[in-house]
């Protein structure tokens, strides 16, 4: 692999000379092949004849066609040398991007791409008394070690392509120029990858390690993309996938070529996603070559594809090889509608005949001895939904037609399928059954964004279809908590966190009957009851990833709401004190709706929960970090117009970000002695806790903007949190009644 200094110091000027001098040499061999026609050819013709004039002429015809192609050649050559050198000047301007930023921040970079912290307060002896600071170095370690890596990936995959394509001798022996030159390093790559990928017989690790170079340097390129899925082919592609994952019977593989095949997983996954995605970028519509491939990739579905013939067993369905797959990248929004149709149709037809998810799909298959991929073929194609908004919502709010009935998508995978348990069907040990890739499905198709990544001033306001479904998931846990599965409340949680102003204005008790001053919502609003938003927010604390995203995402939206209301006075007709008290006590209903879940939740001892949940809130930070970021708190929603956003933008995000930071690093310290913030290891810590968060928000907006007598709200803010505990301690009971049939509702 290229070395750091190798690339570092690389001087391009002599590849750009050569690329300059290549690109003028078609127009010098023209001009040769001109005055030899005129001064040679066109001399003799007419004045020479007989059999040695016969030869001489055939003779000079191949000389000047070998003019034609040396002038080809040289062309093509100009082309392949610019587009080296752009590309390496690409790298090579990232990797000093990179260790400028290495070195800003402490960090010491090896030649060999390894990272070390050099940061002195990792030595001094008060590191401990920053909470934090541990975590966050490693993180910006790890990135860091990751970006390097691909950036050398992508300059080595550059350097071996150009070598490769410059000693290539198409002609053979023959000293004919080459017309048939490489004329860009991703022509060559496609090519390289390609022929790995349609090889007889099984890779070597040296073949393996060369594939997921050049599948990692360019998965993310849509016209490589492109170009190697229709090249393979769709079924070469889940054929020789298949081959590489189900080994030979009696083969063992070492920990380094099991890393390597789940290198390769993600790799080639995100390669064909892109490759799916590709004609989006292509003037004049859909691109039939791909269209073509998503067509073969659908009907390989229905294909069993056997690894060999000793263990047929071990041949996987051709969903569950795509769906593998479609764990990594962004995948097409259309061809995960018409994947997701065959997918349930192939399903139900199997319960039809008697058959369960369990029996239809681990019937006679096996993941063999590698255990890569998943028997379930849902859990792969929910986080295929989960990395692309748009077809989750689409999908989660439409219905396949099965054998005459409609299956509502949601509902069925909601409600009525049986996820199957265990590491084989979902290929993950730490997750047992499907549940947690349907939360990241859901929590795509309901805020707008990948699972996997934080809201951000770009991310749109919910639309109706979104808030719609938003109404469904609240509605069916309110009815059946059950359905909230373990794997998927911390995405409910973000999800909550995430419509904050919605469940805000369901617990509000302005009865203007405008709810939109208080609680501004950009876009479609989830029309939500105080009855399901309660019981929903009680079930999902019970959860530790739950309830951290609901504190965090609570916090820095009544935070920012608090500076909101006090940097504009007239968006609300009542006063500034009946505005911060309605606030506090709907953040108090919210605070103690999630109190009351963690307080029923079964995680074992006070010690064992009050560490699962204090983790929980470490492990959300970055999470709010990310909606604080936006400077609004809760993505997009709760900018009303551009004027206010960009009233908001400002000071909001000083004071809620540093407020999220205490809070987490509170629940680092955990003890109320060392700090006013808790993650509520019991009731009267959650409220001191929630009053301290609204206090701390208003005196530090208040004071940015000069205001006074900002400590007289202090308690103002905590009466008002008290009463919002009382209603949530009475909610529980007087909901509960209700699902139980004992009450009215």
């Amino acid at each position: 692999m290229v070395s750091i200094p190798y690339l570092e110091n690389a001087d391009l000027g002599p590849l750009a000379d050569a690329a300059t001098s290549w690109k003028v040499l078609p127009a010098k061999y023209e001009s040769l092949q001109s005055e030899f026609e005129k001064r040679v050819l066109n001399q003799l013709k007419g004045h020479w004849e007989g059999e040695a004039a016969e030869a001489a002429f055939a003779t000079m015809a191949k000389v000047r066609t070998e003019y034609e192609n040396a002038a080809i050649e040289a062309g093509r050559i100009g082309k392949l040398l610019q587009d080296a050198h752009t590309e390496f000047a690409a790298v090579q301007k990232q990797l000093h991007a990179l260790l400028d930023e290495a070195r800003d921040n402490k960090y010491k970079v090896y030649d060999d791409g390894r990272v070390e912290d050099s940061d002195p307060r990792q030595d001094s002896p008060t590191a401990s008394g920053t909470p934090g600071l541990a975590e966050e170095r490693q993180d910006k370690l790890d990135s860091l070690v990751n970006r390097l890596t691909r950036v050398l990936e992508r300059a080595t995959a550059a350097d071996e392509a150009a070598s490769a394509a410059l000693q290539r001798d198409v002609n053979g022996e023959s000293s004919s120029f080459n017309t048939r030159v490489y004329t860009s390093l991703d022509a060559v790559e496609v090519d390289q990858a390609s022929a790995l990928m349609k090889k007889k017989g099984r890779l070597t690790d040296a073949e393996v390690t060369k594939l997921n170079l050049l599948l990692s340097a360019n998965k993310n390129d849509p016209e490589f993309s492109r170009d190697f899925a229709v090249k393979v082919g769709a079924g070469n592609v889940l054929d020789k996938y298949n081959e590489l994952i189900a080994p030979p019977a009696g083969t063992t593989l070492s920990k380094v070529e099991l890393a390597q095949l789940k290198e390769l997983k993600a790799n080639l996954g995100t390669t064909i996603g892109t490759a799916t995605t590709s004609d989006d970028h292509r003037k004049g519509g859909p691109d039939p070559a791909i269209t073509k491939f998503q067509d073969e990739l659908l009907a390989a579905g229905r294909r069993e594809f056997n690894a060999n013939s000793v263990e047929p067993s071990n041949g996987l369905n051709g969903y569950q090889l795509t769906s593998s797959l479609m764990s990594d990248g962004k995948w097409d929004t259309n061809f995960l509608q018409d994947y997701g149709d065959g997918l349930i149709t192939a399903e139900r037809n199997g319960a039809n005949v008697g058959q369960n998810p369990d029996t239809y799909w681990g019937s006679s298959r096996s993941l063999g001895t590698t255990n890569i991929g998943a028997l379930d073929p849902m859990a792969g194609y929910m986080d295929a939904l989960g990395h692309n908004p748009e077809a989750s919502t689409e999908f989660f709010t439409s219905a396949t037609t099965v054998n005459g009935e409609k299956v509502d998508h949601y509902d069925y995978l909601m409600e009525d399928r049986h996820w199957p348990e265990g590491a084989g069907y979902t290929g993950d040990s730490k997750n047992l059954s499907g549940y947690n890739n349907l939360g990241h499905a859901l929590e795509s198709a309901v805020t707008g964004h990948s699972y996997d990544s934080t809201p951000s001033a770009n991310t749109p306001a919910h639309n109706e279809k979104q808030a719609a479904l938003m109404e469904k998931v609240v509605q069916s846990i309110s009815k059946d908590d059950g359905l909230a599965h373990d794997g998927m409340r911390d995405s409910l949680g973000r999800m909550a966190g995430e419509y904050m102003p919605d469940i805000h204005q369901a617990l509000t008790n302005d009865q203007s009957g405008n709810k939109d001053p208080f609680y501004p919502v950009s876009g479609s609003r989830a029309e939500l009851t105080e009855q399901d938003t309660s019981r929903f927010l009680m079930t999902v604390g019970q959860d530790p990833d739950g309830y951290a995203a609901i504190n965090l995402g609570e916090s820095a939206y009544t935070s920012n709401l608090i500076d909101y209301h006090l940097q504009h006075p007239g968006a609300f007709e009542g006063s500034t004190e009946t505005a911060m008290r309605e606030i506090a006590r709907s953040s108090g209903e919210v605070q103690g709706s999630i109190a009351i879940g963690r307080r029923d939740s079964d995680i074992g001892n006070g010690v064992e929960a009050d560490k699962a949940y204090n983790d929980a809130m470490g492990r959300a930070g970055s999470y709010a970090s990310g909606i604080v970021g936006t400077g609004i708190g809760v993505g997009t929603s709760f900018i009303a117009t551009p004027a206010v956003g960009a009233g908001v933008g400002g000071l909001a995000t000083t004071v809620t970000g540093d407020l999220i930071n205490q809070m987490v690093e509170g629940t680092q310290r955990d003890t109320l002695g060392d700090t006013v913030y808790s993650s509520g290891a019991d009731w009267e810590n959650a409220k001191n806790s929630t009053s301290a968060v609204l206090r701390d928000a208003y005196q530090q907006s208040a004071e940015a903007q000069g205001k006074s007598h900002a400590a007289d709200y202090g308690n103002i803010l905590a009466n008002e949190v008290e009463q919002g505990f009382q209603s949530a301690d009475s909610n529980r009971d007087g909901y509960n009644q209700d699902k139980s049939g004992t009450g009215q509702g």
